[in-house]
């Protein structure tokens, strides 16, 4: 349910305002009154989705925290929240733009001016009980309110631009739908350069290394996010310096309908995936153990005896002996394995497999995303027996600024990115020789990522 929630809310935000950007900014003389008429429908199913994503959202978490659903519980818990607060405000200013409405042909500058205090607003309930909401400062909070307001700006236009300008249009109007083309083109390149810029400050508040994206729920799912906007990016670049300047031509204005199209889809993936990841706890300090950590358990019929051992930041090695009630060393002849569970939050189990070296000893590494208290299970013969794990946070003495050790690497992918642009501008403007461009920066913005990978590692 909550994953749900989260898909609707930004579905919803994206629809909403969207349709306002698209109408005041984008489309002012480039659709008929068809068109039109499905962009308000989009505005209002953008609405309902908002306020279902919310309430969901609210049931949800009452559910999780007493069990059961009533409504003196829903009422005190949307008075005397923040949560509950914000969506106040959300469902309140999401009645001021239905209100306001999408627009007009020609809409005057006092109704943008208002438009946008209200988006603003409207995002602005959405990050003050985000996962930036919860660190201290304002910076946080204003990167996501940036982050917010670039992807529903670009992808709420992208949308609405993909479906309802008529690509294919005659002589007559073509030049509406080229400014149009153009005026979409500008509000994704700058959207693009934020959501870019306070993605990467995000990413270096929330992770504390490189194994914290390939470890973590939670960097998976950004792995998995980066990966499709990457792929929206690239479409994007080919439609702005490649297609765009040359859509006088019908073939070129059908081509770049298609791939705006589909721009717009991989959108939607992005959405999903957000969901995913705003669901899951951001990953915190490494744990750790400031000395090794010695158990001895029953399980079943025999005793185990072992050791935890702090590795690198986050990892443990772990090596047990199990003994009958003689002393002497026991193989189960199956396998020995350890479920660690987090007692202070919910949230998914970190399994591993203990490998025999030896008669009797067990040996194999864990990982824990988060510091806190867990409870390891060990699970040998049909018995399970269980030992309390209390972490400590990763306190690294020498610390060093993240923008100093990636800055090398930011560069060459940044350079990588420069001739990449170069390269698409001039395929656009018909010069021979542009693929050369393109492939070497390409290959300058995986050395850079190369780079940078290693030096935070």
């Amino acid at each position: 349910m909550q994953i749900g929630a989260k898909a609707a809310l930004f579905a919803g935000i994206v629809l909403l305002l969207g349709a306002g950007v698209f109408a005041r900014w984008i489309a002012t003389d480039a659709v008929g009154a068809t068109p039109w008429r499905r962009l308000r429908f989009g505005a209002w199913a953008g609405a309902f989705l908002v306020a279902g994503g919310s309430v969901l959202d609210v049931i949800d978490t009452v559910s999780r925290a007493v069990g059961t659903i009533e409504p003196s519980d829903l009422l005190s818990y949307m008075t005397d929240t923040r949560h509950g607060n914000a969506v106040l405000a959300r469902l309140a200013v999401v009645a001021l733009l239905l209100v306001l409405g999408i627009g007009h042909r020609q809409p005057a500058r006092a109704e943008r001016a208002a438009f946008v205090i209200l988006g603003l607003a409207l995002l602005a309930t959405i990050s003050a009980v985000s996962h930036a909401g919860a660190q201290p400062g304002w910076l946080p909070v204003s990167a996501d309110l940036a982050h917010l307001t670039g992807v529903a700006s670009w992808g709420g236009a992208l949308v609405y631009g993909a479906w309802l300008l008529q690509w294919s249009a005659s002589d007559a109007t073509r030049a509406n739908i080229e400014r149009a083309a153009a005026r979409l083109s500008t509000v994704g390149l700058w959207s693009v350069t934020l959501i870019a810029g306070t993605g990467v400050y995000a990413s270096l508040v929330h992770l504390w290394g490189p194994r914290a994206l390939t470890d973590t729920p939670y960097g998976r799912a950004l792995l998995v996010k980066l990966a499709t906007v990457s792929a929206v990016a690239a479409v994007a670049a080919v439609n702005r310096w490649v297609l765009i300047p040359s859509l006088s031509r019908q073939k070129t204005a059908a081509r770049l309908g298609g791939l705006v199209k589909t721009e717009s889809l991989l959108v939607l993936v992005v959405l999903g995936v957000t969901a995913v990841l705003v669901s899951q706890p951001p990953p915190g300090p490494p744990p750790t153990l400031s000395r090794a950590l010695v158990f001895q358990s029953n399980v079943g019929p025999w005793t185990a005896r072992g050791t935890i051992e702090r590795r690198d930041p986050g990892r443990f090695a772990v090596e047990m002996r199990l003994q009958n009630s003689a002393g002497a060393p026991i193989s189960t002849g199956s396998a020995v394995t350890l479920t660690l569970t987090m007692l202070d939050m919910e949230m998914a189990p970190v399994g591993t497999r203990l490998v025999e070296v030896r008669p009797g000893v067990y040996q194999g590494r864990i990982f824990l995303p988060m510091t806190g208290r867990w409870e390891m299970a060990i699970h040998a013969g049909g018995s399970t027996a269980r030992v309390p794990i209390q972490t400590e946070e990763t306190v690294f003495i020498q610390p060093l600024s993240p923008w100093k050790v990636v800055l090398p690497g930011v560069a060459v992918v940044l350079l990588g990115l420069a001739f990449v642009i170069m390269g698409l501008r001039r395929m656009g403007a018909g010069a021979a020789g542009s693929w050369q461009g393109v492939g070497v920066g390409v290959a300058l913005v995986f050395t850079g990522l190369v780079l940078a990978i290693r030096a935070v590692r």
